[in-house]
């Protein structure tokens, strides 16, 4: 579990006050995890703080990012997606194309290209990769030519 406070701190040094909406979000995005769009951490936060508007997320949410303390995940649906910074290992996601749930997955198989790749004369300064497929959840529930038609799309 990451340190708030570290965060807060933070977000305190670089002349952003701590407000009580601010360290609502920062708790969700902590309880939340892996890759969750506005919505979600706007519901989560308004547990702690029942009176959070969905702007004043957004408005967070970018000082976030323009702090470094957060990063946008791209997973190609039109959502954007956060992501806390602070001690998150690198990873990538896991996204199912029925019920939409993104689980974080920490086996980069891109790495070890980049060191061949640098060797070419082409450094890689950073990555990302999403594996699209069904959950363990929906997965019983797609017919096997469904799961095919849908994979080559």
């Amino acid at each position: 579990m990451m340190n708030l406070e570290r965060v807060a701190g933070r977000l305190r040094a670089s002349g952003h006050r701590i407000t009580a909406q601010r360290r609502a979000v920062l708790r969700a995005l902590a309880a939340l995890g892996c890759a969750q769009d506005a919505w979600e951490i706007h519901t989560r936060a308004r547990r702690f703080s029942p009176r959070l508007g969905l702007v004043t997320v957004y408005r967070t949410l970018q000082a976030f990012t323009t702090q470094g303390l957060a990063h946008p995940v791209f997973l190609g649906d039109g959502r954007t997606r956060y992501e806390l910074t602070e001690h998150s290992r690198h990873h990538h996601h896991l996204v199912c194309l029925s019920c939409g749930s993104v689980a974080p997955f920490e086996e980069c198989a891109v790495q070890p290209l980049e060191g061949a790749l640098l060797g070419g004369g082409f450094e890689v300064t950073a990555h990302r990769l999403e594996l699209f497929g069904y959950c363990r959840r929906c997965r019983p529930q797609m017919p096997t030519s469904a799961r095919r038609t849908r994979a080559r799309r």
